[in-house]
């Protein structure tokens, strides 16, 4: 008997896997084919959907011209069935981004430790490999999203019954990304990486400011985009999309005039005026001037063309149809190689991209491209050429107002944006700057009145790594309202269940849930605070002394709530009480000396002095 006469025998799991798999893409194709915004179910290519194409590797170049780029086919009907399954059971929550990347790796990692592209040989240590393809390839946003995404498909591959294995049970190992609005060292480090460096900003000042006959066209368009986002917090898209008739100059109250840009701002603003700061104002002058004027030929093709259309067929040519914008009134409207460095302009009207200027700004080292501040000399001190990024503009100028106490609602309007708490994202004031700028205010570096309260009680503001400095040992732990700081090994807790009035409670700015339970104390002690009034009139026995504690810890709680809703401070502060706690043995001692009182005015009635 030779190998050709062996019967190859397979499980019962994998026949049915088999049996799975073939029903479910026979369903899918013949259900869904009709729900793919109009695409074939044959094409390669699904528009505004997928692109059933390889995975590409950092710094890896497919042919593009030849049948790599092509899925494996024994791959390819499932990966279309899956696309079309999750696609048509929630189109607005299909992730354009992560589905492609994960399905894709998976296709890559089943070719290299499988031979094939059969989806049901899916196995734990291909599973493995495509997280870490992801994890060497993406930000760790990217990836955690992935991974997420990846459990999700295990999940439906073993619901569904499709793989050789049974089931697999996987999870990711990529945690989630470091919130941006999170107190440490490294959110902070991040968040200043949203900021231009100086050299930069200096830098393509410098080029700004040259004579135009000293600049190419291409460094005129770039720097002037680029001098308008740093006039007002605005996307690339924005600027790319104003009007050639945008200024607008206008009398305020006090018959001042004021400058601005007409914009129609994303986030669900819609049209609006972004107000010029004076001293921005010849800068945005100068930057509109230099691109009315590389404009100037493709406005005026544009008109001819219109005007030959409106006779024929009353179009229009549309530079942006959602924002209302005629080629013929476009401030960035461009002839094809208009802004090329090696060929001659052409006569068709150009759209510049976004993409045109993370080139042009962006780092060398991403893109064989020689950027502006290359072209010009202008090196780090690694002697690398300078980059920026558009959005690191409208970052800094979010920074600035709220460094210079702009309102959040001013912010808001100025960045064109539809609710303050969009702000955030944009505010890189660090922990310490926000202390410094409360001690600016002339208040003691260590305590600080509660805002909009009358409050005597002192509190210590201080930040999670001041927390992490000053306690030597573990034993913090969860309270009602915060953080209980004891060190149980000194001694133990005397004010149990007396949490408010001990100055080892810390709270933390930021912290929903126990704000609400202040709030919920507030309520209470108000309560407690009048019945005791009452019992005091009633001539009730301790109730002066109840009454007392109570408005202390009343006086606390509202000093408290004060500053978990001052927004000047920022989300992670960490609040601690001052006051003069009491021990058993301080305790003891009053108890002692009230008694001794006591004892002596009953001497003194009955004629006797004490010893």
């Amino acid at each position: 008997m030779n190998e050709n006469d062996l019967i190859n025998f397979r499980s019962k799991t994998e026949m049915l896997a088999e049996k799975n798999l073939s029903d479910f893409i026979f369903n899918c194709k013949n259900q869904l084919s009709n729900n793919l915004l109009g695409n074939n179910w044959d094409s390669n290519h699904w528009r505004r959907i997928f692109k059933f194409s390889k995975f590409k590797m950092k710094n890896v170049k497919l042919n593009s011209h030849s049948n790599t780029e092509d899925l494996d086919y024994n791959y390819l009907e499932f990966c279309k069935s899956y696309v079309a399954y999750i696609f048509c059971s929630n189109p607005k929550r299909f992730d354009k981004l992560t589905i492609p990347i994960v399905l894709k790796v998976i296709e890559k990692n089943l070719l290299a430790y499988t031979g094939s592209g059969d989806i049901k040989s899916l196995n734990p240590v291909v599973i493995d490999e495509c997280l870490s393809d992801i994890n060497d390839n993406y930000t760790k946003g990217v990836a955690y999203k992935c991974g997420k995404f990846m459990e999700m498909l295990i999940l439906f591959l073993n619901e569904k019954g499709f793989l050789n294995y049974g089931i697999i049970k996987w999870s990711s190992y990529i945690g989630p990304p470091e919130s941006k609005l999170s107190i440490s060292d490294n959110a902070d480090k991040n968040r200043l990486a949203k900021l231009p460096s100086e050299k930069a900003l200096q830098a393509i000042g410098e080029i700004f400011s040259m004579p135009d006959h000293n600049l190419h066209e291409r460094d005129l368009f770039v720097t002037s985009v680029f001098a308008l986002l740093m006039c007002a917090p605005s996307r690339i898209t924005e600027i790319l999309s104003l009007r050639a008739d945008c200024e607008v100059v206008e009398k305020n109250r006090e018959g001042k005039e004021c400058y601005g840009l007409r914009f129609y701002s994303l986030k669900g603003f819609g049209a609006n005026i972004k107000w010029i700061p004076e001293i921005m104002v010849p800068t945005a002058k100068h930057a509109i001037l230099r691109l009315l004027k590389l404009s100037e030929k493709a406005r005026e093709t544009s008109k001819v063309l219109e005007d030959t259309m409106k006779n024929k067929s009353g179009g229009k040519i549309w530079f942006d149809k959602e924002k209302d914008v005629l080629f013929s009134n476009a401030l960035c409207a461009l002839l094809n190689n208009q802004l090329s460095m090696k060929r001659q302009t052409g006569n068709e009207l150009f759209k510049i991209s976004n993409v045109f200027f993370s080139k042009e700004l962006g780092s060398s080292k991403i893109s064989k491209h020689k950027n502006i501040f290359e072209r010009h000399g202008y090196y780090d001190e690694h002697n690398e050429a300078l980059f920026l990024r558009t959005h690191q503009a409208r970052h800094l100028l979010n920074t600035i107002a709220q460094r210079g106490g702009l309102g959040e609602l001013d912010i808001a309007k100025w960045s064109g944006r539809v609710s303050v708490t969009q702000n955030r994202v944009y505010n890189h004031i660090t922990e310490a700057e926000m202390i410094e700028k409360v001690k600016a205010l002339g208040i003691n570096q260590h305590n600080i009145i509660p805002c909009d309260s009358d409050i005597n009680e002192n509190f210590e503001i201080s930040t999670l790594n001041d927390l992490k400095n000053k306690l030597a040992h573990g034993a913090v732990h969860t309270t009602e309202y915060g953080y209980c700081v004891h060190d149980y090994i000194l001694a133990p807790c005397s004010k149990y269940f007396d949490c408010i009035n001990c100055s080892e409670q810390i709270c933390v700015k930021g912290e929903k849930q126990k704000l609400e339970r202040l709030k919920s104390l507030l309520n209470t002690t108000e309560d407690l605070v009048d019945k005791a009034k009452d019992a005091i009139s009633e001539d009730e026995l301790g109730a002066d002394k109840w009454y007392q504690h109570q408005t202390k810890t009343l006086k606390r709680v509202k000093g408290m709530i004060a500053l978990m809703e001052n927004p000047e401070l920022p989300d992670g502060s960490l609040i601690r009480t001052h006051g003069a706690d009491f021990s058993h043995l301080s305790r003891v001692l009053a108890m002692s000396k009230d008694d001794r009182i006591i004892i002596n005015n009953k001497e003194k009635k009955n004629g006797q002095t004490s010893n």
